[in-house]
């Protein structure tokens, strides 16, 4: 009888095992299957991915946000331009990552870290020395690399960043997380949608100021900030202008009248810094935001493709019509 016993559960567990080995097979070869597959980035470039990548460069603190928010952290070998802070939620872990450039590295410099996949803004791809390269070139050296959508195209919406998401899901194959997040971003947004949208056909003006140009001002037109501030129930200024980064003078600025000011926080002149100058410029004196005191401060990867995106158009609803969130 012990050994019939013995002999059943011996069959049971080698009947497991197969089975564990033929569910483990299985689901190496659908993710075999996955690739490859080609995504359309930056100037039309098609880079065809045929692995999940191992060794990721992320050449920007937004990016470095998207990767670490979809769990692939671990992945990351270095980062690059960290003119921003990553948020709270992952600065320890983005600031244990080797930091290989103060801007964007040479090609050569990239060459020796030996990654496999570079994410980043499409200020990190082209020719001119300012780029690493371009997503062709660095495919003929064996790198996988991606633009997120936000930083070339023209009236680039929350709909691209979403892309963003979905296509790191299936470079990365965690499309489950993706969509999670991505479900969670758009929840929240339709929640600050429905509390402004009384304000849709006549909304508060907004000035985004960036730095002081040419004797003007460096300001966005028809870009991302341009359309958070618009789902926010605001207006850009400058949102006619079809440019997604412009120069205009402090008589357009006063010709326009903004009713509240958007104050980008970066780099060497802090954000109070840009509001003194902007309260001290005779020019302004008699603009709306300036007499009411009406500043609202952001940081990059707050306006940049980032989970943070949704988080971004509640800030900027509340600093709007503060009276809705009370």
């Amino acid at each position: 009888m012990k050994k019939h016993i013995k002999t059943c559960l011996a069959l049971i567990a080698a009947g497991s095992m197969i089975l564990a080995a033929n569910v483990s097979a299985q689901e190496e070869s659908q993710g075999d299957s996955a690739f490859p597959f080609t995504l359309v980035t930056k100037n039309e470039e098609e880079v065809t991915f045929d692995h999940v990548p191992e060794r990721v460069l992320s050449t920007n603190p937004n990016t470095g946000e998207q990767l670490m928010a979809l769990g692939l952290g671990d992945k990351i070998i270095a980062t690059c331009y960290n003119n921003a802070q990553v948020s709270e939620e992952y600065r320890a872990e983005y600031e244990s990552k080797p930091v290989i450039a103060e801007k964007y590295p040479s090609l050569e410099v990239v060459l020796d870290l030996n990654p496999d996949f570079i994410y980043g803004r499409s200020s990190a791809f082209g020719d001119s020395d300012s780029n690493i390269a371009t997503h062709t070139e660095l495919q003929e050296y064996g790198i996988m690399s991606l633009s997120s959508i936000e930083g070339y195209k023209l009236g680039c919406d929350l709909e691209d960043v979403y892309q963003d998401f979905y296509n790191l899901g299936e470079i990365f194959q965690v499309q489950d997380r993706a969509e999670e997040i991505v479900s969670g971003m758009k929840e929240k947004v339709a929640a600050v949608e429905e509390k402004v949208k009384i304000h849709y056909d006549d909304p508060i003006r907004v000035f985004n100021f960036d730095m002081e140009m040419d004797g003007g001002a460096y300001t966005p037109g028809n870009n991302f900030t341009s359309k958070l501030i618009r789902h926010a129930g605001g207006v850009n200024i400058f949102e006619d202008l079809e440019k997604t980064w412009n120069t205009v003078s402090w008589e357009e600025v006063v010709a326009r009248d903004p009713e509240i000011i958007i104050i980008n926080d970066y780099g060497d002149t802090t954000a109070d810094e840009k509001v003194e100058f902007l309260k001290n410029n005779e020019a302004l004196a008699d603009v709306t935001a300036i007499k009411e005191d009406r500043f609202i401060v952001i940081t990059l990867p707050e306006v940049f493709a980032s989970t943070r995106v949704a988080d971004t158009v509640e800030k900027f609803a509340e600093g709007f019509y503060p009276e809705l969130f009370e």
